[in-house]
């Protein structure tokens, strides 16, 4: 059996940052927008920076 990640897949973590987004009051191309927008400032792949969103929410930093 392989060992089992602490990580979601990278899909499941960009989709839970775009809802994090969207409940901030972003419609859906915005949030995209925004998303790959703060990881071009960061220079940060938009998973990494989808992963940072959702780490905040949940208190821990990866």
């Amino acid at each position: 059996m392989p060992p089992r990640s602490d990580s979601p897949p990278s899909s499941d973590v960009v989709a839970q940052a775009l809802k994090v987004l969207v409940s901030q009051g972003l419609a859906g191309q915005a949030a995209h927008a925004t998303l790959r927008t703060m990881a071009r400032e960061r220079g940060l792949s938009v998973t990494c920076c989808a992963a940072l969103i959702v780490s905040a929410l949940d208190g821990r930093v990866n």
